[in-house]
C-alpha cells in the first residue's frame, strides 16, 4: 500500500461511495459526474470490480428523482423501519441497537486523528466512516510523497484498526440493501460497496500482518 496513486484512488473511491449514502440530488450527482467517476474508478483500481462499476451510471440515469429519494428513505432514513439501517452498531452489537458502544469508539478514533463530526447523524453513519477512510488515506498518501515514514505508518495503521473493528457490518449492510432497493441503482451502489470492501480487506489484512 505504498504506492502514492493507488492510495489516492483508493481514498476517492471511498469519498464517492460516501456520497451514494446522502440524500440523492440528481441534477447535482449528473453535473459532477459521481457515477461515471465511481465506475471508472473502481474499475481502475481492481479490473474484478469494473463490471458492476460500469452499469452504475446508467442505472442511476434511468432512475428518476423521485425514485431515487423514495427508495434513499425506505433504505436508510424512514420514518418507518429502515430496510438496510446505516449505522455499524446496528449489526455490531446485540440487539441492533443505534448509539451503542461500537459508535463511541469510531467516534474515539475521529478525535484520535483530530478531527470532530458537525453532523446530525451518530459516528458509525455509513456516509460518514467512508469518508473517514477517504481522509486517512489521503493523509497517508501526501505522506509517502513528502517521505514522512512515520506518519504514513500512523495514517495506515489507524486505517487498518478501523476497518476491522468497525466497518466489518458493510457486507451484512450490503445484502439487505440488494435485498430490500427498489431501484436497480441502490442494488447496484451495494454491489459496488461489497466489492469495494473485500478489496479492502485484503489490502488491510496485508497490511495488518507487515
Amino acid at each position: 500500500m505504498d504506492n502514492p496513486e493507488t492510495i489516492i484512488l483508493r481514498s476517492n473511491c471511498f469519498k464517492l461511495l460516501a456520497a451514494c449514502f446522502y440524500e440523492p440530488d440528481k441534477k447535482l450527482f449528473l453535473e459532477e459526474k459521481v457515477t461515471e467517476n465511481l465506475g471508472e474508478l473502481l474499475g481502475i483500481l481492481e479490473p474484478v470490480m469494473a463490471e458492476s462499476a460500469a452499469q452504475l451510471p446508467g442505472t442511476f440515469q434511468s432512475s428518476s428523482e423521485e425514485q431515487l429519494r423514495v427508495d434513499h428513505a425506505a433504505l436508510f432514513v424512514g420514518p418507518f423501519t429502515l430496510l438496510a439501517p446505516p449505522y455499524g452498531s446496528v449489526y455490531l452489537e446485540t440487539g441492533g441497537r443505534v448509539q451503542g458502544k461500537s459508535t463511541l469508539g469510531a467516534e474515539g478514533c475521529y478525535d484520535e486523528a483530530g478531527l470532530s463530526l458537525d453532523m446530525q447523524e451518530p459516528a458509525d453513519h455509513i456516509a460518514i466512516e467512508l469518508e473517514f477512510m477517504s481522509y486517512l488515506s489521503w493523509q497517508q498518501a501526501e505522506a509517502v510523497v513528502a517521505d514522512r515514514k512515520v506518519d504514513s505508518r500512523k495514517s495506515l495503521e489507524l486505517q487498518t484498526r478501523f476497518f476491522n473493528q468497525f466497518m466489518l457490518w458493510i457486507p451484512a449492510f450490503c445484502e439487505r440493501i440488494e435485498e430490500g432497493a427498489m431501484t436497480d441503482y441502490y442494488k447496484k451502489v451495494a454491489q459496488c460497496l461489497a466489492q469495494f470492501f473485500h478489496h479492502c480487506k485484503k489490502e488491510y489484512l496485508v497490511a495488518q500482518q507487515s
